[in-house]
């Protein structure tokens, strides 16, 4: 999957920050050995797994999950979807081939109190209109929610706020390569400071299109790595180590 996507922005190193470009396909994992490679059944899985799941109606359900280098994360925190069977809070192992896609959906949509809880409106007129600000982030291998998700809210939030640019006045998203539930992930950048971000933006009126970032997916490196927001110019931005300039994908 690295091999197939990370370089698309630009640099190799572990992560893959153009996430939307990634066209990994598992089918060339597959051969004759299987101690060596995937099965055909794997490939199969694997191809399934990550398409958006769709009822019978073909609409969609639920945004796919990206490819993105923590998906078989395993240790502190909560494992990479891949590795998230046994006693993960995220969903127990099912080795059940079957999945009723339609019932499913509706018993979501039957839940009224779930629906309150967990509803996301597109709607922040109030908000916007009294000049507050929010920033969103979300990790691009969190196994409980995608980080599509996410993105599509945000990206809805034009609709209602009078377009993107009207977005952008009040808030921005940063989605973060490698990082699982909130944080953590081997191949993570999941240290950055978004507090004193939205202080500077409130109290300054410095609007933060990026921010810097560490982590584990980089261990001993001076190289400071920084995220950027959406929508904006790019969704990802690096400083190359030694000369200083600006890289943006």
């Amino acid at each position: 999957m690295l091999a197939a996507c990370d370089a698309n922005d630009g640099l190799e190193d572990g992560m893959i920050f153009a996430t939307g470009a990634c066209d990994f396909d598992p089918s060339a994992l597959a051969c004759g050995n299987a101690d060596a490679c995937l099965t055909a059944n794997q490939v199969a899985g694997l191809e399934k797994a990550f398409l958006e799941p769709i009822d019978s109606e073909g609409n969609q359900i639920y945004p796919p999950f990206p490819w993105d280098a923590g998906l078989n994360a395993s240790g502190g925190g909560l494992p990479g979807i891949l590795a998230s069977g046994g006693t993960s809070p995220v969903q127990p192992q099912r080795t059940s081939g079957d999945f009723n896609v339609d019932a499913e959906a509706h018993a979501l949509t039957s839940d009224v109190l779930g629906r309150i809880g967990d509803s996301l409106l597109p709607h922040l007129i109030t908000f916007q209109e009294r000049g507050s600000k929010i920033l969103f982030y979300h990790g691009m291998s969190d196994p409980w929610f995608s980080g599509n998700d996410t993105r599509l809210y945000y990206e809805s939030l034009a609709g209602p706020s009078g377009g993107a640019d009207a977005v952008r006045d009040f808030s921005r998203l940063f989605l973060v390569p490698g990082m699982g539930h909130c944080g953590g992930g081997a191949a993570a950048l999941d240290r950055f400071d978004l507090l004193s971000a939205i202080v500077d933006w409130v109290e300054r009126d410095v609007a933060p299109d990026r921010v810097i970032s560490t982590g584990d997916a980089l261990p001993g490196r001076s190289r400071r790595t920084g995220i950027c927001a959406l929508p904006g110019r790019s969704a990802n931005w690096r400083e190359r180590p030694g000369d200083g300039r600006e890289q943006w994908q």
